[in-house]
């Protein structure tokens, strides 16, 4: 007897009881995986949420840190609106703008068709100095001709320069000499080649066409310093991602932030010239028009999505995360911020929005 127990206690596990010894495994592997499974789901929607918080907040912080700065140093609206002309031989093959798509604003909305996102284009100077410009004392007898000004105050070599005059095109060059020799102490020369710096160092010159842009201009236009690093910047929606191009420097646009699926904006416009805006208009005014002086302000929406799309629901197999495009009910009217796409709705969406005042339109100076 005493053996027989003794074998019976030495004998393991029947059959009977692996069996349910993996059932109850395998129930916990599942309870397991489940509280897994939905712990993944929610930290996918909240590291999602996150992403779409941090791009869509630093596309606004971008986009309207440039804008603040737009319009400086060619902020005298006698000009806005003009069409430009512009040569850039820095880049291969040379870039060369006649079209009237660059123009003499601060920003320009560019509409995109139907609900596709907006492009925002905006152009500022660089010059520390005075943006009051300098008057052409005389005309030139060709568009590669020294331009002769009555104060040259700020001009250095290097420097680009917009030229302006009533019913002509603007056009960019770049200052290549400033000579103090007797008869040519009012040129601003702009040739192609090089040009020396203050410290005596050669440049190619970059923004001279050879023959110039085909304009010549008479006395009393009026000539801008710009700077040594003007900008006009572009901030674009491409394939789900908020772009930036500087078009004075860079060829290409290059991605900034991710899951920034819409961007749309309106100017805010002073119609009674007392300073304060009364009416907003996603419509550009037409190039050369006096409307464009009445902008002094821009108001913009950037909407953001999460990174990941959440899983369709299992009753439907639809995607029902998201039902309702995301929308900007600012007073008085909303902005269209639809977003597109087959499956869009599994997305989940965050808007930022702002309004930037125009500061150097509001503070121009008179001529």
């Amino acid at each position: 007897m005493r053996n027989a127990i003794k074998l019976r206690s030495m004998a393991g596990f029947s059959l009977v009881e692996l069996m349910v010894g993996v059932l109850i495994g395998l129930i916990g592997v599942m309870v397991i995986f489940q509280v897994f499974s939905v712990s993944e789901g929610v930290k996918r929607t909240t590291t999602g949420g996150g992403d779409a918080q941090q791009n869509g907040s630093l596309s606004l912080f971008s986009i309207e840190r440039n804008l603040r700065m737009a319009g400086y140093g060619m902020n005298v609206l006698n000009f806005i609106g003009c069409p430009i002309r512009f040569y850039d031989e820095g880049v291969t093959p040379p870039v060369e703008s006649t079209d009237g798509s660059w123009k003499l604003v601060p920003v320009e909305i560019i509409s995109g068709a139907g609900t596709l996102p907006d492009t925002i284009v905006m152009m500022r100077g660089d010059s520390d100095l005075t943006p009051v410009p300098a008057k052409m004392t005389q005309g030139m007898p060709s568009p590669s001709s020294a331009y002769k000004v009555d104060v040259r105050y700020g001009f250095r070599p290097g420097n680009v320069t917009l030229a302006v005059e009533p019913g002509k095109d603007c056009t960019i060059a770049q200052a290549t000499e400033i000579p103090g020799t007797p008869g040519q102490s009012d040129n601003v020369i702009h040739n192609s080649g090089t040009y020396q710096d203050d410290n005596g160092v050669s440049h190619a010159a970059r923004y001279n066409k050879p023959a110039g842009l085909g304009v010549s201009y008479s006395k009393g236009a009026l000539l801008y310093n710009l700077g040594a690093l003007p900008a006009r910047y572009v901030f674009a929606i491409e394939q789900n991602r908020l772009t930036f191009q500087n078009t004075m420097t860079e060829p290409t646009s290059s991605a900034l932030f991710d899951n920034v699926v819409q961007l749309q904006a309106e100017y805010g416009k002073d119609t009674n010239g007392d300073g304060i805006v009364d009416a907003w208009n996603a419509v550009s005014p037409a190039p050369g028009s006096v409307d464009w002086q009445g902008i002094i302000a821009l108001r913009m929406a950037v909407v953001a999505r999460s990174t990941t799309p959440e899983k369709p629901n299992p009753a439907t197999g639809v995607c029902d995360i998201t039902t309702a495009n995301p929308t900007w009910a600012d007073p008085p009217q909303p902005i269209d911020l639809s977003v597109t796409g087959a499956n869009w709705q599994c997305f989940r969406y965050k808007v930022f929005e702002t309004v930037v005042p125009l500061k150097n339109l509001i503070w121009r100076p008179e001529i």
